[in-house]
Order: C-alpha cells, then structure tokens, then sequence
C-alpha cells in the first residue's frame, strides 16, 4: 500500500513537526508495513527523510523556495499556477501532457499522489486565506495536491486541523469542492466547522476532531535543569512569543511580556523564554522577538537562544510551573503534562480548544495584551494552580482518547 503524507512544514516548528511525528505513527499504525512518503517544505536534498520516512518535496516548497531570487519566485508561481489549473480541468490527455512539463521536485508530488492508495494532509492550521492574490495562490497551491489526487481517484483525509478564514467567494468554493469530494474531513475545533458549512461542505461531511499535538508524547532525552543551571527546587514558568503584529502593536505586545516577565520574577520564580520555531523561513524565528523581550525586562530571564530538536522541547514544558504561551503548540505541550497554561491568542483555534478543555477564560488576544491582563490570571496560579488542574484533570483524558482516533478514520477512509 502506498501514502503519501502532504503539506508537511519544517522541523524547526515544533508544533508541526508534533504534528507530522504524530500523523506518521497513526498512519503506520492503521496500514503496518505500508509504503510511506513525505510531501512537505523542507528540501529533500537537504533534509532527505523525517524520521525514517523518506521526503520527496513539494510543489508548495518549490514555488515558495527562499533560495531563490524573488523575481524567480514569482515566476514559478505563474507556470505552475498555470500548469496546475490545465492537469485538474483539462480532459485527461492534455492534463497528461501538462503534468509532464513539470519541473523535477513538483512531478514528483503530482505523480506520487496521483498513484497512492491513500493521501492524508497532515494537522495544522495552513488551510486558510486572506484577501487578494497572496490569498488566492496560497490556497491553490495547498489544495493542488489534493485535486491532482482526486482526480486521479484516489481518497484524501484531512487529519485534524484549523480552517479558515476565506475571505473570497472564489477561495470558499474551491475549498467547498475539494472537501466535498474528500473520504474525511477532520475540523480541530467549532470556528473550523463554521467556516467549512459556509464554504458549502455538508455538516455530516466534518467531524469534529481532537489537535493531534496531544498525542505527542516523546520520551524524555534532555535534563532541562542541569542544561539551564537551575535548581531542582526553581519554580520554571515559560514564555513563547511570536512576531505577528504590525510593527508598533509588536513592540507593546513585547514589552508588556517583558513587564509580565518582571512581574513573575520578583515572586522568586524564574522565568525561560522558549523558542517554539525557530526557522528563517519565512522570517518566522521566535528567537528573534525573544531576545529583544529579553533585552525590555528588567532583570535577565533565562534564554534558550539555540535550535532545539522537537522532541527535547517538550520535555522543557514539563518542569515548567506555568506557561504564558503564544504558540498555541506550546500550550497543548504544557497542558498534556498537567502544566497551567495562559493562552495569548493569534488564531482561532487558541480559544476554540480552551474552550473545548473548559480553560476558555485564560486566553488573551495577542492585541489585547498587558501585564496588567496577564498578571492577573498568571498570579492566582502561581499562588494555587489546584482549580485550574481540577478543570484539566476532568476534561483532558477523554481529549486524548480522541487525539488517538486517526487510524480508525484512515482504515474507514480506504
């Protein structure tokens, strides 16, 4: 049996490398000894395989690759725009002859998917748009190797994930048509629902589903303590960050986590700033932004100012008290080892899983942020964490029991 996991990121995101870690083990675990393949945005010249599943590329990294001069870019973009469009809408000898003029990297994704048993695309929350033309490419390239599958007959599952938002009428009917047409569609989260039913997918075609980062669960290879130089008895409470914000809400945002930062010191605790990605792609390195919030707080947090394999960052999460998160993967790492969570909010699906885990009330939105708003729901934690656990214990087993369900949607799929 042949598959082909799709829309894989980059390592450097550990929440998407989570992702693709957890989705590779339900897929071999639903079809054991299945051929396994990895289309995703890491090049698979330089990075060949993820753990042990060989990576062929994609027409995503190929049209979006940073290597190349932008002009160059742009123009990979039209041909395969172009190219794309004729191998899903011509009759089948011209669509042939267009997947044939192909470059190297992207026939190898077309022609991977269009011979597989099974495509799944992996969780995460890249099914989305904004207005205008950077909209409109970016969902046509996500979905291209799901209509050229398609086409060829073969059945998609959408592993659990955020939708949305679709802003064009254009965007929403090709989203609507390709979901229609899928085995599965697993929606992470209610606003995700929504947004599906307004792009025309029947209810009874959406399911809702559990993030599959709550799955992950690496075993422990790093001692945190002794690599940052505290104490066993030091309370731990980490911070993510992230750029996001036009340039002036950026640097309030930083610096009121920077005055929050102040704040959980002078308690004695200490706090760590946590690079959850850290990839140049994309200009999207958390370290960045977390060195100048480093650089605001009045005393010295502890930095982790390196490339941290996946697997060990979980295990940071783990010896911390609490955790002021913008990396929603930073949250569900901390939550599913009992660790308290302030939630701050840039997406969607930050408050529609809080909301689901009961934790609603400590999501922040990004724009929203001030020591004042943070202090006071970080504080009472810090003092007496017991409610909080209480509303996790209760609801966080039945949520994991969830996040495991993949392989019986993969066999029903196929």
């Amino acid at each position: 049996m042949n598959i082909v996991v799709i829309n894989a990121y980059v390592r450097e995101n550990a929440g998407d490398a989570a992702l693709l870690s957890v989705c590779l083990r339900h897929v071999q675990e639903a079809f054991p000894g299945a051929d396994v393949a990895i289309s995703g945005m890491e090049d698979a010249a330089v990075r060949p395989e993820f753990e042990g599943v060989p990576n062929i590329g994609s027409i995503r990294r190929y049209v979006a690759d940073g290597t190349v001069a932008r002009p160059r870019r742009i123009v990979r973009k039209v041909l395969l725009g172009l190219v794309g469009a004729a191998a899903v809408t011509l009759p089948g000898p011209l669509a042939r002859a267009a997947l044939r003029m192909l470059p190297t990297e992207a026939r190898r994704e077309a022609d991977a998917v269009a011979r597989a048993d099974l495509v799944v695309s992996m969780g995460g929350g890249y099914v989305l748009a904004r207005p205008g033309l950077d909209g409109h490419q970016n969902i046509f390239f996500v979905l291209l190797p799901t209509l050229l599958a398609q086409r060829a007959g073969v059945p998609v599952v959408w592993a659990p994930q955020s939708f949305g938002p679709f802003p064009a009428a254009v965007q929403r009917r090709l989203v609507g048509r390709v979901m229609r047409r899928s085995a599965a569609v697993l929606a992470r989260e209610d606003v995700s629902v929504g947004e599906l039913l307004a792009c025309g997918v029947p209810a009874d075609h959406v399911e809702r589903a559990v993030d599959a980062g709550f799955a992950f669960r690496p075993e422990r290879r790093t001692d945190w303590r002794a690599r940052l130089g505290v104490g066993p008895d030091e309370r731990l409470v980490g911070i993510t960050a992230r750029r996001w914000l036009p340039p002036t809400a950026q640097e309030r945002y930083e610096r009121e986590l920077a005055r929050t930062i102040d704040a959980v010191q002078a308690t004695g605790a200490r706090a760590v700033l946590i690079p959850q990605v850290s990839t140049d792609y994309l200009g999207d390195d958390d370290r960045v932004c977390e060195r100048r919030i480093a650089g605001y707080c009045a005393g010295d947090p502890l930095v982790v100012d390196e490339v941290v394999d996946y697997r060990d960052l979980k295990g940071l999460y783990d010896e911390c008290v609490l955790l002021l998160g913008t990396r929603f993967h930073s949250v569900i790492f901390s939550l599913t080892s009992g660790v308290p969570c302030v939630a701050i909010e840039y997406e969607h699906k930050t408050r529609g899983i809080m909301a689901d885990l009961g934790l609603g009330e400590w999501v922040v939105p990004i724009a929203d942020v001030t020591r004042d708003r943070l202090w006071a729901l970080a504080e009472p934690l810090l003092k007496d964490p017991a409610p909080y656990r209480e509303i996790l214990d209760a609801a966080l087993p039945g949520y994991l029991v969830r996040a495991h369900s993949l392989p019986h949607r993969l066999r029903e799929a196929v």
